[in-house]
């Protein structure tokens, strides 16, 4: 059995370390996507319940290369998906990346059609797209199509506590992947300097603690309902993945303004990790002020960007003091970790203040892409 985690396109490697640490198995990287095998449906099933690199977790039945819907509708057609769909209800979602010749909502037609053709009279098959007992999913990104089932049913990006949030805010598999690119580890100090609604110190607090990312949202799975798994014990699968360290420290969420570290910190609380993060409203300038020198392990961020309120003359100002006060506060062998669009406006201060830039990752990001930069002090 083949199974396939979709993440954003960049972060490929993150998807397959975490798969790697949750299942043990090896993954084949391609675009977006980490590929592995598996024989067990339990693999599936603990991936969408704790993974927090995912958008989606796929038992994958096929992949292949693309011009037009033709060229995969046969295939389709001649898949064996009786074990899903006798007397079932199901849909048919996709998602398209980076291709103008397949239409989102044109492949689901014809990929239902195909599929409630073949099942409905034979199996008794039928068509729900509001609530389907199961969900087929064609993801297509540039040349590549894959087609499985979506075992979780619902996009596993999307967090229960990012209530409070705010118009610079960025994925929390995002968040989750700068985290996981700077190297942090628990009982290292991690500080996010512009921290905005959160995100970033709630990913790290979830990661160390090893608390599942959707402990509140047991009943949302679509997996649940798989007739494949209708003697399987959900509540002992549950309670062996519910234990996680409620003692965590070390991890600060910090931002110069009030509105921010209040959304912050009732995110957290929805979370379940207020009292793993340390909130404070403070400019980056006197951050110094704070923390003991070289006493801070990773800085890990997403920074404003320019806007109507940010000027260019700004964000100069923030970056020269973000890598001053760094330079006292982070230790020796500490990194930086920076989410950004235009990465050469801040190498210079890097360099001024003795940081070197040791990794560029790019992430695309809806339609939008960045760098997730990675500096760490120069050798003196």
């Amino acid at each position: 059995m083949k199974g396939m985690i979709i993440t954003h396109p960049g972060l490929e490697a993150v998807s397959g370390k975490e798969i790697k640490e949750l299942v043990g198995a090896d993954c084949k990287l391609k675009r977006s996507v980490a590929l592995f095998s598996t024989d067990s449906f339990e693999d599936l099933c603990k991936l969408s319940y704790l993974s927090q690199s995912a958008i989606k977790v796929i038992q994958l039945f096929f992949s292949a290369t693309i011009n037009d819907m033709d060229d995969v509708l046969p295939a389709i057609k001649d898949l064996d998906l009786s074990e899903w769909l006798k007397d079932r209800t199901f849909a048919v979602r996709s998602r398209i990346i980076n291709n103008d010749s397949v239409d989102t909502m044109e492949s689901e037609r014809l990929i239902g059609e195909v599929i409630y053709n073949k099942y409905h009279d034979k199996l008794g098959a039928k068509v729900n797209l509001e609530n389907p007992d199961v969900t087929f999913f064609a993801y297509v990104i540039d040349a590549e199509f894959y087609f499985g089932v979506d075992f979780a049913g619902f996009d596993l990006s999307k967090r229960n506590y990012r209530i409070f949030a705010l118009s610079d805010s960025i994925k929390a598999t995002v968040a989750y992947s700068l985290v996981r690119l700077g190297g942090y580890k628990k009982g290292m100090k991690l500080l996010d300097p512009f921290a905005q609604s959160g995100t970033v110190a709630i990913e790290a607090a979830l990661f160390a603690s090893k608390k599942p990312v959707n402990f509140y949202g047991k009943d949302r799975f679509a997996f649940l309902k798989f007739p494949q798994l209708k003697d399987f014990d959900f509540e002992k699968f549950f309670a062996k993945y519910d234990k996680f360290d409620t003692e965590l420290n070390g991890i600060t969420a910090s931002d110069s303004q009030h509105r921010h570290v209040k959304a912050a910190e009732k995110n957290a609380k929805i979370a379940g990790m207020n009292k793993q993060i340390n909130f404070t409203r403070m400019e980056v300038e006197w951050l110094d002020t704070k923390f003991e020198k070289e006493s801070v392990d990773r800085i890990i961020s997403n920074p404003p960007k320019i806007s109507r309120l940010l000027t260019e003359k700004g964000i100069q100002k923030m970056f020269q003091e973000l890598f001053y006060t760094a330079n006292f506060i982070l230790k020796p062998d500490g990194r930086i970790v920076l989410l950004v669009k235009n990465y050469k406006q801040i190498l210079n201060h890097a360099t001024r203040y003795n940081f070197e830039l040791k990794a560029n990752f790019q992430l695309q990001q809806g339609k939008e892409d960045f760098s997730i930069l990675i500096f760490e002090k120069e050798d003196k």
